[in-house]
């Protein structure tokens, strides 16, 4: 497959900025490597997603509200179910990150610069966000039962 390289630099940028104007969506930051978005959802959470591009890869990332000081803390349940739901994803996967020295869980998909257009763009920036969101609240009514 030949490299497609209009997510290189400057080109990342534009081609972000162009995405999201068409599709009516807001940028919080952007530079020639990283973007930050961020939907307001129906739940009235704000869910924040990043865009990194890594050489021929583009990361994108939306941290869940639920992090730990230590990996070990993570509850059992909680990966367990995470683990589970990403044997039937098509369109990202849930991992634990280390950001501000907390583990947050995170639901991350990475694709090749090459296969990305607006159609693929939309899927998995709305997947994530969505699924996250889902995942936030899915928390909160659990923990809520438990009190």
């Amino acid at each position: 497959m030949a490299y497609n390289d209009s997510f290189s630099g400057n080109n990342f940028r534009s081609l972000i900025l162009l995405y999201c104007s068409q599709l009516g969506w807001k940028i919080g930051d952007i530079n020639d490597s990283r973007a930050v978005l961020k939907f307001v959802m129906e739940s009235g959470s704000t869910q924040i997603l990043y865009i990194i591009r890594h050489g021929y890869t583009l990361e994108f990332s939306v941290p869940s509200g639920i992090n730990y000081e230590s990996a070990d803390d993570v509850p059992g349940w909680i990966s367990t179910r995470l683990l589970a739901q990403n044997s039937q994803y098509k369109i990202g996967f849930w991992c634990i990150e280390l950001i501000s020295g907390r583990y947050v869980i995170s639901i991350m998909h990475n694709t090749i610069i090459s296969l990305m257009n607006i159609e693929y763009f939309q899927a998995v920036v709305t997947a994530l966000v969505a699924t996250c969101d889902e995942f936030e609240q899915a928390i909160v009514r659990i923990l809520k039962e438990l009190e």
